[in-house]
């Protein structure tokens, strides 16, 4: 493309038609300033809502009962659910738009929608709303601003309505196997011969004290007869000839006739010293002594275990140096049979609380079972139970609380991107006409110049012909 031949079409094009342009310009201008002057003012005003950005936590424990938090995340923790995009989508709803439309008195479409900014990197939003008089901006935004709250509220109590309505429900059905699961309690208690855990703990606990009693009765039975007999050993007698010993030693007649017999044998025992054998004296006192030997054999016919011991042996026995020791060993007999007859009856008893608790170890089991359902139960029951109470303490859940920095109305300044745009359109417009014109001329000269131009070359041709 030649350059400088379309600028010099340019520059002449510009010079032939200045004096258009110059009207043009006024023209516009004329327009422009009429249009500026007779122009109704326009005012816009904006609001600045804040959004919490912080989680919020609630816990309920109560003994006995169970614990149920409520809680929401931080409502920032991604971009896409952010509630700054949703709270925008609900303030620019056709049902918000359409109510306070509706409170206006006028139509939807004529009621004008706020222009919503979402600051980055804050919690804020930015509400601006134009009109042509002040009072009825700051009329209009505090409208509008009541209508976007009051649909959050409607919002809120809709959802808290439908998550109670949900929670009574859990509750109805937790109510209802929390009766179940205590009924099957009662009913197995009546059928069964357990009652609670208590009752097999406390079986468990009697039959460990039966063993432990049993070993402690047996161990003290060994010792004992370790103790009897060496104390039988020791006199040379046996257990039934200990307890025939003691039935002489309480024989008053044994005892006189044994007395009597050791002052004879004391006696004799003199007289051999001082007489012959067929000396009277000496044979009398041998008759005296024969005689009251023969009354002690007497006495002995009833106990036919004392007749296998020696006289001199039985004697010592019967002396009343040894009545303790007989009573001692006799009193340990006693003791003996006390504790094995105990040993027995323990053995026994132990034995049918085994017995017991065998048969009773499923019935325990499935009681055990019952119950931990019934736990189950009473805990789902309870924490139902305060989440419907918890429930209603953060209503501002999925809808956070709103918090305006500054009131709708409040500050109002004239808007003048209108006119703004109105000089820059006056300029684009006058520009267009200016470079269609020229562009014009352009073409006019061109096409003249090459009309001429073929002109001549044709003359030239002529000439020479």
């Amino acid at each position: 493309m030649n350059w400088n031949l379309f600028f010099r079409y340019f520059t002449r094009a510009l010079l032939d038609i200045k004096l258009k342009l110059l009207v043009i310009f006024a023209i516009t201008l004329g327009l422009l300033a009429i249009y500026l002057v007779l122009a109704k003012p326009r005012y816009e005003t904006s609001w600045v809502m804040l959004l919490p950005g912080t989680e919020r936590n609630s816990t309920i424990n109560l003994d006995n009962l169970g614990e149920s938090q409520s809680g929401s995340n931080n409502p920032y923790g991604s971009v896409s659910i952010s509630p700054k995009n949703t709270y925008k989508e609900i303030a620019l709803s056709d049902a918000v738009i359409s109510t306070a439309a509706e409170s206006y008195g006028v139509a939807a479409n004529a009621f004008s929608k706020p222009r919503i900014t979402l600051i980055d990197q804050t919690p804020a939003m930015q509400f601006t709303l134009k009109g042509e008089s002040k009072e009825n901006l700051r009329y209009r935004a505090k409208l509008y601003n009541d209508t976007f709250h009051n649909t959050l509220d409607q919002l809120r109590n809709n959802e808290i309505a439908r998550n109670i309505e949900g929670v009574e429900n859990n509750l109805s059905g937790a109510k209802d196997r929390l009766s179940k699961a205590r009924q099957n309690i009662v009913s197995y208690q009546i059928s069964s011969s357990i009652v609670s855990d208590q009752q097999f703990e406390l079986w468990i606990s009697d039959a460990e004290q039966l063993r432990t009693d049993n070993t402690k009765t047996l161990i003290d039975l060994a010792q004992l007869q370790a103790t009897i007999a060496t104390s039988l050993s020791q006199l040379g007698i046996s257990k039934e000839q200990a307890q025939a010993l003691l039935t002489l030693q309480a024989n008053p007649v044994v005892t006189s006739t044994l007395s009597s017999l050791s002052i004879k044998l004391a006696e004799q025992a003199n007289i051999k010293l001082l007489y012959a054998s067929a000396h009277p004296a000496r044979t009398k006192i041998e008759r005296e002594t024969a005689s009251l030997t023969k009354s002690i054999r007497l006495l002995l016919d009833g106990l036919p275990q004392l007749r296998q011991i020696p006289d001199g042996q039985l004697y010592g026995l019967l002396a009343s140096s040894n009545t303790d020791t007989i009573k001692s060993i006799n009193q340990k007999l006693a003791d003996y049979d006390g504790l094995a007859a105990q040993e027995f009856a323990l053995k026994n008893s132990y034995a049918n609380s085994l017995q017991r608790l065998k048969t009773h170890t499923i019935d325990a089991a499935t009681l055990a079972d019952l119950k931990r359902t019934h736990q189950i139960a009473e805990a789902v029951f309870s924490s139902a139970l305060a989440k419907l109470d918890t429930s209603r303490l953060d209503i501002y859940a999925t809808y956070p609380l709103t918090q305006l920095l500054t009131q709708p109305g409040a500050t109002i300044k004239r808007s003048r991107l209108q006119e703004k745009l109105i000089i820059v359109a006056a300029i684009l417009v006058y520009g267009l006409l200016a470079m269609t014109l020229i562009l014009g001329g352009v073409r006019h000269s061109f096409l003249k110049d090459h009309e001429l131009e073929m002109t001549t070359d044709s003359e030239m041709t002529a000439t020479v012909t």
